[in-house]
């Protein structure tokens, strides 16, 4: 699989499920050794919204789970409640970063940021379909 054709074509169905939903994102693909391989702002996309979604990314592809069912998992008490701690920060456990597999394999992360959280989870789904 080319990774690189591979982001491309989930930026443009990211941006075209943002359109329909009226809500500016920006999208962030990075591999699982967490090298940003692609990443896109829409026009209106909050500007913090670039820094999020890389964090959504990131996240996604080095801990292979989406970001939202990430969240219980670091509460204080749980397993993973460091986790957030390390890496100066570029973990995220907000709604909004998925796996993309190949063969049943993590290969990288996708990151959506510039909604609110069930907006961000609404977009990458759809565009992960």
């Amino acid at each position: 699989m080319d990774l690189l054709t591979t982001a491309k074509a989930i930026a443009d169905r990211v941006q075209s499920e943002s359109v329909k939903q009226n809500v500016p994102v920006a999208v962030t693909v990075i591999d699982v050794h967490g090298n940003v391989v692609l990443v896109h702002r829409m026009p209106g996309a909050p500007v913090f919204a670039l820094e999020i979604s890389e964090r959504k990314a990131y996240t996604s592809a080095l801990v292979g789970i989406r970001t939202a069912d990430l969240v219980p998992l670091v509460q204080p008490g749980a397993d993973l409640y460091p986790l957030l701690t390390i890496a100066g920060g570029r973990y995220t456990a907000m709604g909004g970063g998925v796996p993309l597999t190949d063969d049943g394999k993590v290969i990288a992360g996708v990151g959506v940021s510039g909604g609110t959280t069930e907006q961000d989870i609404a977009i990458i789904e759809a565009a992960m379909k």
